[in-house]
């Protein structure tokens, strides 16, 4: 009888420790298709080629030739940021897509920034 019981307790504690299998179901209704990439919005103003992202309240502009990004935008860029355009874009850093903006909606790096466009997208590390 002693036996009995303890082939019971090994097939019992067996199928416990058992891995689940996994269970393949659709994703619930509120989840992204799959592909699917996040829009960032952004208000592009092409006279001096400065982009600004309200949701996340980032500035990204050319500095000497270079991508800088802040909370605020430095007092020279400022008179500059009229007649914006809404653009969206499939990526957080919009100085990746930046020469198809310019191509878009124009552009003019002859201003403060005096850059090509195609700066490193560096920070602006404390530089407010």
């Amino acid at each position: 009888m002693n036996i009995k019981i303890g082939a019971t307790l090994l097939v019992l504690t067996a199928g416990l420790s058992a891995a689940p299998l996994p269970v393949l179901a659709d994703p619930p209704p509120w989840a992204p298709a799959h592909g699917y990439r996040a829009k960032h919005r952004y208000v592009y103003y092409p006279q001096r080629e400065i982009y600004y992202e309200p949701e996340a309240r980032s500035w990204f502009w050319l500095d000497g030739g270079n991508w800088r990004v802040g909370a605020s935008l430095p007092a020279i860029y400022q008179p500059f940021v009229s007649g914006g355009v809404s653009i969206e874009l499939d990526t957080d850093r919009p100085y990746t897509e930046h020469r198809q903006v310019v191509a878009e909606y124009g552009g003019r790096s002859d201003g403060p920034g005096k850059g090509n466009g195609q700066g490193n997208g560096k920070g602006n590390k404390g530089k407010h």
